[in-house]
């Protein structure tokens, strides 16, 4: 950034932006300093100053080792638009993806019950074909808040359920698509450690004028099985695939 403009305008240091909003968590008060110099500069001068900000948030996000948050902060700002690809390895060490991953799986669990359930004589065979969508949502304190927000987990499956020796034999395959759009919504605001509440029209400002763009991020995993259930009392079926 061009600390010029701080120069020209006002005695405000250039490392006094990071007052400008204050932190409401804390219940810490912005610079009323910066604030006013602030509203002091044209729509390009203001974009400049947040993108100083966002700058300093990719920083602050590496010294606390979100480098996931920060790449992709750092990868909008680069205004590429090119897809993402995110680590899944990555992705499910949150616990909300996993959380998500687990209740898609206990769902096709439930309905491969139900297909076992039909299969009366040895050989009988079923296929199962579904998919369910979760929406997955980062918690404030962890990375993904920051990395992604909200985001969606697509898990589809294909089963084939066999009755074997009065058990059920279980194959096939989970494939799980996470996804999210890195963008910004007019009047929306979200809450950065460190930094208070930031609106969404400060990013769309940068986008306007220094560049920034949004983009997809995607990543995708699956786990094959081959397992066998046991036939029940009464010929009850519980199916965990996890």
């Amino acid at each position: 950034m061009n600390n010029s403009i701080f120069n020209i305008k006002t005695d405000l240091a250039p490392s006094e932006y990071k007052n400008l909003f204050g932190d409401p968590f804390w219940n810490e008060q912005g610079s009323s300093k910066a604030k006013n110099f602030y509203l002091a500069l044209n729509d390009k001068e203001k974009a400049l100053m947040l993108k100083k900000n966002y700058l300093e948030m990719i920083r602050k996000a590496r010294e606390r080792n979100f480098n996931m948050a920060a790449d992709c902060l750092q990868w909008w700002l680069d205004g590429t638009g090119f897809t993402k690809n995110i680590d899944f390895n990555w992705l499910r060490k949150q616990r909300e993806v996993i959380a998500a991953e687990n209740l898609n799986i206990d769902r096709f669990g439930e309905e491969l019950e139900k297909y076992g359930k039909t299969l009366k004589k040895e050989g009988d065979i079923a296929k199962y074909d579904d998919h369910f969508e979760h929406q997955v949502k980062g918690g404030v304190f962890g990375e993904l808040y920051y990395a992604s927000g909200d985001s969606t987990l697509s898990s589809h499956c294909y089963f084939k359920i066999t009755k074997k020796n009065n058990n059920f034999v279980v194959t096939g395959i989970i494939k799980h698509f996470w996804s999210d759009r890195y963008d910004w919504h007019k009047g929306a605001s979200a809450y950065i450690y460190g930094f208070g509440n930031s609106g969404d029209s400060d990013a769309l400002l940068v986008e306007k004028y220094c560049g920034a763009q949004p983009f997809e991020m995607k990543s995708q995993w699956q786990k094959s099985f081959n397992k066998t259930f046991e036939s029940g009392f009464l010929g009850g079926l519980s199916i965990n695939l996890k």
